[in-house]
């Protein structure tokens, strides 16, 4: 009976700091969302790739990408683009944005 209530009770421990986890990454994504849409690209660049350390999505490979484009590192630019396409094949920035 003690097994099954420690088990319950770290499943819930386990829960909730995976929760605080994500609300962190959130965080940051929307963070790094701020430097880029103003224009503060070096920045934006090293949170979104903190961001997708922890969760590989397209949009910030994409972002991370433009990013670098803005400053002219056109090759490792277009590495993050593809890598976009590479998780996501019907990845569309313009429906990102909505």
């Amino acid at each position: 009976m003690k097994k099954i209530a420690f088990i319950i009770i770290m499943s819930f421990v386990l829960f909730a700091v995976s929760d605080t986890i994500l609300a962190k990454t959130d965080t940051d994504y929307d963070t790094a969302l701020k430097y880029y849409n103003s224009g503060k690209y070096k920045e934006a660049v090293r949170l979104f790739q903190e961001y997708i350390k922890k969760k590989p999505e397209p949009s910030a490979y994409y972002r991370i990408g433009y990013a670098l484009y803005e400053l002219r590192k056109f090759s490792e630019a277009n590495e993050y683009f593809k890598q976009a396409y590479l998780i996501d094949p019907n990845f569309s920035p313009e429906l990102d944005s909505l």
